[in-house]
């Protein structure tokens, strides 16, 4: 019997203009958070039993629908300085010790939106079993090993030359910002501290991964990217691209799930990994992502894979959910992010 104690963390310091406009026009409004509408639908089976366990506190300003008395802390200056100030990092802190004193020697299943959080589950897994017994399966979108001055040095350079950038050269966030723990770059932190093992690091379909031409580009913060990427490689990180992973899916499978050495196994899936093609409820969708029966393709592979080898999955969490757009009607349909959402559990664990 699986005793898996599920819960939530709510934190949302996303400093985009268009985040925040949807924040202020969410105030006071009574929507049930990514927690606590999958943590309702999980059904118990002959072989797992949920628990609910709550949430880790959020400051009220941060989360996805603050109250009108927080209004006046919700703007860009504000976020920037959280997020310089590695105010992630502290709730990365906060959720090691919710998994260490509410959940552990049970399973942890976290469900929530700033995928920084998953650093905290991670290293309180890895000082449980032993880093080198712990390997983490991530399925997402965007690597999240990069840091603030790596990515700013793109923007920066898609702003002098692609004239239909997204971004602003006026924009004071832009530029000398702080090498901080967050949603972007957390893994970076996680390998760079030991609390984990590059070679028990895999990351699968993403969309960020830099062409083989980046490495001979005129200009030097391409190639300074394509080597800060790269190098994870170098190390003995598995990254996975999704152009790969989509050309030949099994054998590419195979060949990542055989390097998986360790008794013990985390599994993280940021929701955007089915952007604009499977859901729309992810905070991110700058990526087409893959489709549904994809997803379930890799879990159901993972799943198997570990139960040949009795492989023990020992947590998990899916992030990044978009409150405000999950579960919303489209056209004549509705987004489907929680019923993945609950289907990616389901297949994690079965």
């Amino acid at each position: 019997m699986k005793n898996i104690k599920v819960f939530g963390l709510n934190l949302d310091p996303d400093e985009r203009e268009e985040s925040i406009v949807n924040k202020l026009s969410n105030l006071d409004l009574d929507i049930n958070d990514p927690y606590e509408i999958v943590s309702e639908k999980l059904n118990d089976s002959n072989e797992i039993i949920f628990t609910k366990a709550g949430k880790v506190q959020v400051e009220p300003w941060l989360v996805p629908n603050p109250k009108k008395e927080d209004f006046f802390m919700i703007d860009v200056d504000n976020l920037v300085a959280f997020i310089d100030a590695d105010g992630c990092r502290e709730y990365a802190s906060k959720v090691k010790e919710f998994v260490k004193e509410k959940i552990l020697p049970d399973i942890p299943l976290m469900i929530g939106v700033d995928h920084s959080g998953t650093g905290g589950c991670i290293e309180a897994l890895s000082e449980k079993y032993g880093k080198a017994n712990l390997s983490v399966v991530m399925l997402d979108s965007h690597f999240d090993g990069i840091i603030p001055t790596q990515r700013l040095k793109l923007i920066q350079h898609d702003i002098e030359f692609n004239p239909n950038t997204k971004f602003s050269k006026d924009d004071p966030y832009l530029y000398n910002r702080v090498d901080s723990f967050n949603a972007d770059s957390f893994l970076y932190f996680l390998l760079k501290e030991k609390k984990i093992l590059p070679k028990n690091l895999f990351v699968l379909g993403v969309s960020d991964y830099p062409p083989n031409a980046a490495k001979d580009a005129k200009d030097s913060r391409i190639r300074e990217y394509f080597e800060f990427y790269r190098k994870y490689e170098d190390d003995g990180v598995t990254i996975l691209p999704k152009n790969k992973l989509k050309a030949n899916f099994e054998i590419a499978l195979k060949k990542v799930f055989e390097k998986i050495k360790t008794p013990y196994v985390y599994v993280s899936v940021d929701i955007d990994i089915g952007s604009r093609q499977a859901l729309t409820g992810a905070r991110f969708l700058d990526y087409l992502g893959l489709e549904e029966s994809e997803i379930y393709r890799i879990l159901d592979g993972l799943n198997k894979y570990t139960k040949d080898r009795k492989i023990e999955i020992v947590g998990a969490d899916v992030m990044e959910i978009d409150q405000s757009k999950a579960g919303q009607k489209i056209g004549k349909s509705y987004d489907k992010t929680y019923d993945i959402t609950l289907e990616v559990i389901k297949r994690i664990f079965k």
